[in-house]
């Protein structure tokens, strides 16, 4: 699983300090109870110069263009979970001149979120996936938005000494990435933008300018009800599968020096200032709202060679919903796609040589010549078979859940072909073949597989 969290973002049109009630004898708060002082921050005298606007017109651009290359998960019932926390942590307070709030689920399986000026904060399924529950979600949508009352990104371009320079090349660079995500498709698509923006140092925030984004994120989120806890634990979950598998794409914040730290000061905000009432919701409804970015995650990973961040996230709706029969198809495409991988690294990968040895796998072999090469080392026959044990458990269970589900038949199907079960696989690929609509484009596919099959089990092979 991806874990990278770049900021690129936008500022608090006030700076808010909380403290505690500091005596019982005014009857009006109890020990708990956060007070907010509302003062102004450095981004509520900003004014908008030409060079300003540049920026802003190429947010614009890039919210076009994710739209136009359909990169934003648009599901109703997400949206409105997203919406819903969005707007709580937003709270009351006025909003900025030239900014427009909206949230937005971005296709892209990648542990990240930012925010663009105009007050588009775009969080991306790989790290909605890896989030447990709403508070955590409140946490990083709050610190978003505070960037953008802050006015961040312009500040720090303030602080350039060519403003002209700094704007162009802030242009050049939103624009080619956004150009290249044609190419790229919805994988690892604003990646490229993040890892960009950052090597041109145009969005390369300061310590000083990240802590006050925590300290307002932590503020607006626990005025609004949340526990500022959740902070401090998205922060840790943010390394906590940064070596499942080696990615083209490094983490932005795997040997990042401060997020320690930062989730150190995120915990005694918290100490010192959450409500006895804290909102911190249950993973269960989490998951339940947030479920079609992890169905999105998972269609990506598989699609991408990354079959063990595949199986965590299978795994995970598996376990949650297991009467789910789709779930349960993943979790056995997950198995099957493994092969004669781990599930986890072995500590060989995990050492430097085995990472570098991994790295040179992925760029340099197909998936099928890597999984013959692990064909004959010890043990990779017995790994085959077991997760191809694996995977078959998961698809009757689908079938079992769902006896109408026909893609279980299908994947199942598919399995036994691997396992050279030839009349099984026929006997799934018919009753696939039975419940699929007349119309889908997938029937004359699998009819081929299905001759194939027939035909080798009277050993004449089809043509």
């Amino acid at each position: 699983m991806r874990t990278c969290m770049v900021t690129v973002s936008f500022v608090v049109f006030c700076s808010m300090l909380v403290a505690q009630a500091a005596s019982a004898d005014s009857g009006a708060a109890g020990p708990n109870t956060v007070h907010v002082q509302v003062s102004n921050g450095p981004g509520a005298a900003f004014q908008f110069t030409k060079v300003d606007d540049v920026l802003l017109a190429n947010a614009n651009a890039i919210d076009a263009e994710y739209e136009k290359k359909g990169l934003v998960l648009h599901d109703p019932g997400l949206q409105a979970y997203i919406d819903s926390v969005g707007k709580r942590v937003l709270g009351d307070r006025p909003i900025p001149e030239k900014v427009t709030y909206r949230f937005l689920v971005l296709r892209d399986p990648m542990v990240n979120a930012f925010a663009l000026p105009n007050g588009s904060v775009y969080i991306h399924t790989g790290l909605l996936s890896l989030l447990e529950n709403e508070a955590q979600l409140a946490s990083i949508l709050a610190r978003e938005t505070a960037h953008v009352y802050d006015r961040h990104p312009y500040l720090e371009k303030q602080n350039t000494h060519n403003n002209t320079v700094t704007a162009h090349a802030a242009a050049a660079a939103l624009v080619s990435v956004v150009a290249g995500t044609a190419a790229a498709g919805a994988v690892f698509a604003t990646t490229d933008v993040s890892n960009q923006i950052i090597e041109e140092n145009i969005y390369s925030y300061s310590r000083e300018k990240e802590s006050q984004a925590d300290r307002d994120g932590l503020v607006a989120m626990t005025v609004s009800g949340y526990d500022p806890h959740a902070m401090a634990a998205a922060f840790e979950l943010l390394d906590k599968y940064s070596d499942l598998e080696y990615e083209p794409n490094p983490s932005f914040y795997q040997d990042h020096p401060e997020l320690t730290i930062r989730r150190e000061e995120a915990l005694a905000f918290a100490k010192a200032h959450t409500p006895e009432d804290a909102r911190t919701g249950n993973t269960q409804d989490y998951l339940t709202a947030i479920a079609p970015a992890i169905v999105a995650d998972v269609n990506i990973d598989l699609e991408s060679r990354l079959s063990r961040s595949a199986l965590v996230l299978a795994a995970r709706l598996a376990n949650a919903f297991p009467g789910e029969a789709q779930y349960q198809v993943f979790l056995g495409d997950a198995y099957r796609a493994l092969g004669a991988k781990t599930a986890l690294p072995t500590k060989d990968e995990l050492t430097s040589r085995g990472k570098d040895q991994q790295r040179k796998e992925v760029l340099d072999m197909t998936e099928q010549k890597e999984q013959e090469a692990l064909l004959k080392t010890p043990g990779g026959q017995a790994t085959l078979k077991e997760n191809q044990t694996k995977a078959e458990k998961a698809f009757l269970t689908a079938i079992q859940s769902d006896p109408q589900y026909a893609l279980a038949y299908r994947e199942l199907g598919f399995l036994d072909e691997d396992e050279l079960r030839y009349s099984d696989a026929a006997a799934n690929y018919q009753q696939y073949l039975q419940l699929l609509p007349s119309t889908s484009l997938d029937r004359l596919r699998i009819k081929r597989r299905l001759a194939q099959c027939q035909s080798r089990q009277t050993g004449q092979e089809h043509p």
